[in-house]
């Protein structure tokens, strides 16, 4: 069993949308896949209720018992946190929870985006004092080619490294297949299969999915 957590304290930067499309390619990869939705918005069960196909599956958990319940579904080989936006006992467990696999931040190209993103980081701080957690940013909904879009990577190239954080390779821009295939309960990837925002979601996967098992390797040698 290994978590991603997808945690930012801002609402808006697509936590929702990553985590479902991230639970769509490792389903379409042949893992059994659990997406947790910890948002009381819900968005990512709303998801997995008008998706056709049964082989991914959903549930809520909006107490702060997350890091102690991932431990009770070791029948996954995935489970996908998306955490709500708010400070709070929830999001914190949420972060926690990341000590089985990895944390990811999505990050909106703006520089209020990015000092937004503090907040989150003094809790991954806070969280760090009691487990050791691996975490990543990632890059969201960028508009390419403007100074704003590179300016803002500028800075949070250095806020990642201020705060111990990897920045991923993978960058998503801002495209409208996103929301088209959400609407459909699918993902990009089988939305529009030869799209570019099912390359890039597919590149992100990859990325992700080999970090893991280089995480995996080390916690079972670790055992």
């Amino acid at each position: 069993m290994k978590v991603i957590s997808i945690v930012n304290q801002k609402g808006g930067v697509g936590k929702s949308t990553i985590a479902v499309n991230l639970a769509v390619c490792a389903v379409k990869d042949g893992q059994k896949v659990l997406l947790i939705d910890a948002d009381v918005q819900g968005s990512s069960l709303a998801f997995r209720a008008i998706r056709e196909t049964d082989d991914l599956q959903a549930v809520a958990i909006t107490k702060p018992t997350i890091y102690k319940d991932v431990v009770n579904f070791e029948n996954f080989d995935l489970i996908i946190i998306d955490a709500g936006g708010r400070d709070n006992t929830l999001f914190r467990s949420a972060i926690m929870a990341a000590s089985y696999g990895i944390l990811i931040i999505p990050v909106l190209p703006s520089q209020y985006d990015i000092w937004a993103t503090e907040d989150t980081l003094e809790s991954l701080r806070e969280a760090r004092s009691i487990v050791d957690i691996e975490a990543y940013a990632l890059f969201n909904q960028v508009i390419q080619n403007t100074n704003v879009s590179k300016e803002a990577k500028e800075a949070l190239e250095e806020l990642t490294v201020e705060n111990d954080v990897n920045l991923l390779n993978t960058v998503l821009y801002a495209r409208v297949d996103y929301k088209k295939s959400i609407s459909e309960g699918l993902g990009v990837i089988e939305y529009q299969p030869n799209g570019k925002a099912a390359s890039e979601m597919d590149k992100l996967y990859n990325e992700i999915k080999g970090i893991l098992e280089v995480w995996l390797w080390a916690w079972k040698r670790n055992l």
